[in-house]
């Protein structure tokens, strides 16, 4: 029975209507949802993939701007040092123009004054142990306070880096007349070779190249310290930047090896670790070769304790070799696109649960006329129609109305027909009923026993009354 009146019930056009509105709203809502959901997840991810380049390219600029204060007292300082290299050299043109000047006069011969040449070369210092020198063309050493090199052929021999010194030097003296040269060389009574920046000139008269040099290790220190200092000042601005709540910025030499880190946490780990060492090396072979250019890659990585995925963006800076990584846990990325995706969500469910409760109201509203007007024409077919059943229905303004009034009218002329054709039936069946009892009474006033009992009864009347 149960059975029945469910199949019953689901088998009306409400139910279907309704579950066609429900299936409808249903397949719309959570098209919606999962679109708006996956939206807003993606959103979220955009957005927080815009707060990690942008503080890539802060950093950036932080480290550019350094890099050119860094770099900018270096070349004055070393600017500085050349021009003074160029002063000093002045008195030494000045003393040999003045040897020439006897050798003129018939003072001194050209040998004596060049010897007196060289040994004023030899003998001339400035600043602490900073020297002049004079190679001939042959790239021999006519005058080196170095008795090592002295009266040596130095034309093949280079410096650590692979600078033919000698030979470069004799170039720029030819070719230009004077100039500079950046190279290493071994400071007096040391061993070790260190950087030095040489100006030479050619004095023309003897063909001699006359030089000097003077060791810019110090403003390699000084800039050495600088690029320290912006390294503190880096982590200190590393520690402010704050795009998400675990998010970290550091920088990574070319081996690998944590240069800068913010001031308020511990990077070691990326030195000491196996995956610390394992993640530094990948960082470093992702880094780009443009410092413009950003990659972003995601790593396992244990910065907070647990191994988790972690959303990495990798840039670089090729002047210091560095690598810079903006770093953020995964999960924290996908937080804020995972709730504001629920949050949408529950929106579109609730106004899915809307819609359907609008739809089935809305159904209701349209089958309703449509049951009344079954149960009026099975009430019509079961004689019990009555035309105020469709009062409600053929109130309505629209076709339903206009069908329900028709119905009723309908009805209502059917009923009053059928109405006539009883009375019609009644009147016509008393007609041929008197007739029939008519019939039957003939038939039985003319039978046989009707007139036999005629007889007898007026037999019996006239002995009752005898004669008079």
């Amino acid at each position: 029975m149960t059975g029945n009146s469910r199949g019953t019930r689901w088998s009306s056009l409400s139910s279907r209507l309704a579950l066609l509105i429900a299936i409808v709203l249903i397949l719309s809502g959570l098209v919606t949802a999962v679109y708006s959901a996956l939206a807003a997840r993606n959103a979220s991810a955009a957005d927080a993939a815009d707060a990690m380049a942008n503080a890539q390219r802060s950093t950036v600029l932080l480290i550019n701007q350094a890099y050119a204060d860094t770099e900018r007292a270096r070349t004055t300082a070393m600017d500085a040092r050349k021009a003074e290299l160029k002063d000093v050299a002045s008195p030494i043109v000045t003393a040999l123009d003045q040897l020439r000047a006897q050798v003129a006069a018939g003072v001194l011969t050209e040998a004596q004054a060049q010897k007196a040449g060289l040994e004023v070369i030899k003998g001339v210092r400035f600043r602490k142990d900073d020297y002049f020198f004079a190679y001939d063309s042959n790239g021999t050493a006519i005058a080196h306070p170095n008795p090592k090199f002295q009266d040596k052929n130095l034309l093949s021999m280079q410096d650590p880096n692979g600078v033919y010194v000698v030979r470069d030097l004799l170039k720029i003296a030819n070719e230009k007349g004077s100039g500079y040269l950046d190279y290493a060389w071994v400071k007096l009574n040391e061993e070790n070779p260190s950087a030095k920046v040489g100006y030479v000139l050619k004095y023309a008269p003897w063909n001699w190249m006359v030089g000097t040099g003077v060791y810019v290790d110090d403003i390699d220190k000084e800039a050495a310290a600088r690029l320290e200092a912006t390294k503190q000042a880096l982590g200190e601005s590393f520690s402010k930047i704050d795009f998400t709540d675990n998010g970290l910025l550091f920088v990574l030499d070319k081996n690998g090896q944590v240069v800068v880190q913010p001031s308020d946490r511990d990077l070691s780990s990326l030195n000491t670790t196996d995956w610390g060492k394992a993640l530094a090396s990948s960082l470093v072979a992702q880094a780009p070769a443009d410092s413009g250019q950003i990659v972003r890659t995601t790593q396992e990585a244990a910065f907070t304790g647990a191994q988790q995925q972690w959303s990495m963006d990798v840039s670089s800076f090729p002047q210091l070799g560095w690598t810079l990584v903006s770093a953020v846990p995964q999960a924290e990325v996908d937080a804020p696109g995972n709730s504001q995706a629920v949050r949408q969500a529950l929106l579109s469910l609730g106004v899915l649960g809307l819609g359907l409760l609008i739809g089935l109201l809305a159904s209701r509203r349209i089958v309703r006329p449509v049951e009344t007007m079954t149960k009026a024409a099975t009430a019509l077919e079961q004689d019990t129609f009555d035309p105020t059943m469709l009062d409600d229905a053929a109130a309505r303004r629209d076709e339903v109305g206009t069908l329900a009034r028709a119905f009723q009218r309908m009805g209502t002329e059917i009923v009053e027909r059928e109405r006539k054709l009883r009375e019609q039936v009644t009147k016509l069946t008393v007609v041929i009923d008197r007739q029939k009892v008519a019939e039957e009474s003939a038939a039985i006033t003319d039978s046989d026993f009707f007139k036999d009992l005629t007889d007898k009864k007026n037999a019996l009347r006239e002995r009752e009354d005898g004669p008079q």
